[in-house]
């Protein structure tokens, strides 16, 4: 995966294990190497930057895709403002908009509709497609997939979102998923590690305690969610019959009991942290056995 940073002219372009501090103002250099994703993804400067060509197709950015998967984020809470949520509303269908006014409360109903418009404003940067435009089915645990228009590139997508954060992984033909999740403290994490992890997860987990712990255990929610959602499936489907290795803080590999009959070579995964509360795993299913470049981009939908 590539260790160098790029910059375009509609968003600040990281490597998914990048780190942010300022890139405006630090002024970093083309192919300057970094680390790690440490700061918010979505400071006021980025979302600027951002935002003038948020939704203009870019033959350029589609053709990128063939060596590259993209991961745009947002921040729910830092989108406000009538009017722009009244045109986030307006590009839905009319199953999104009966949905959205089914949730409870009003922060839900707001990331799900920042979370669609997303989806769509991002679509539209890879094909001339209005982003009301786009249509989309989904198979029987609710993964969405393109259905129209006719004639676009083949687009594949996922979506995720968590308190705080959205994100849409973009790429052209290859299964995909992402996951996102907030780093805190829950109810029994290791008995939920125990009922959903492998063996050998288990047993990393148990020995660590207190924020490595929740780390790790978050990489590998992540991770599977990630996994789980490329394939198609629920993450309670997956089954045990895999594992996943963290290779360090930003690269993870997937190995399979003998006998599953999957090849670990045909998937790539990695994991980046777009804010210092967030981590954020992304699988794509490599057939041709070839590693894309994966490039994180903020947005303001």
């Amino acid at each position: 995966m590539p260790d160098q940073v790029r910059h375009d002219h509609t968003s600040t372009v990281i490597p998914a294990h990048a780190r942010i501090q300022d890139l405006k103002e630090q002024n970093i250099a083309r192919n300057h190497p970094l680390d790690l994703v440490k700061t918010s993804i979505m400071n006021r400067k980025q979302n600027a930057a951002v935002k003038e060509n948020s939704a203009a197709f870019d033959s350029g950015l589609l053709d990128s895709l063939r060596r590259e998967a993209h991961v745009w984020f947002a921040e729910p809470a830092a989108i406000t403002g009538a009017s722009k949520l009244a045109r986030y509303k307006s590009m839905l269908s009319p199953p999104e908009i009966e949905r959205h006014s089914r949730f409870r409360f009003a922060a839900d109903r707001h990331t799900y509709l920042v979370s669609h418009a997303l989806v769509r404003r991002v679509l539209s940067q890879y094909a001339d497609v209005d982003p009301a435009q786009w249509r989309f089915s989904s198979n029987q645990y609710g993964r969405p997939e393109i259905s129209g228009p006719d004639e676009v590139p083949s687009l594949r997508f996922n979506l995720t979102h968590t308190n705080g954060l959205v994100a849409c992984l973009v790429t052209l033909s290859a299964d995909c998923g992402v996951d996102a999740e907030r780093i805190s403290a829950r109810a029994n994490p290791r008995a939920v590690a125990r009922k959903m992890f492998a063996e050998t997860e288990q047993r990393q987990l148990d020995k660590l305690d207190g924020e490595p712990f929740l780390e790790r255990f978050f990489s590998y929610w992540t991770l599977r969610e990630a996994y789980c959602k490329a394939r198609g499936v629920s993450i309670f489907h997956g089954g045990k019959d895999y594992f996943f290795e963290t290779t360090s803080a930003k690269r993870a590999r997937i190995k399979f009991d003998p006998g599953y009959g999957c090849d670990d070579q045909h998937w790539q995964f990695c994991l980046t942290k777009p804010t210092v509360e967030h981590i954020v795993a992304i699988a794509i299913r490599a057939n041709d056995q070839r590693e894309r470049g994966v490039v994180c981009r903020p947005i303001v939908p």
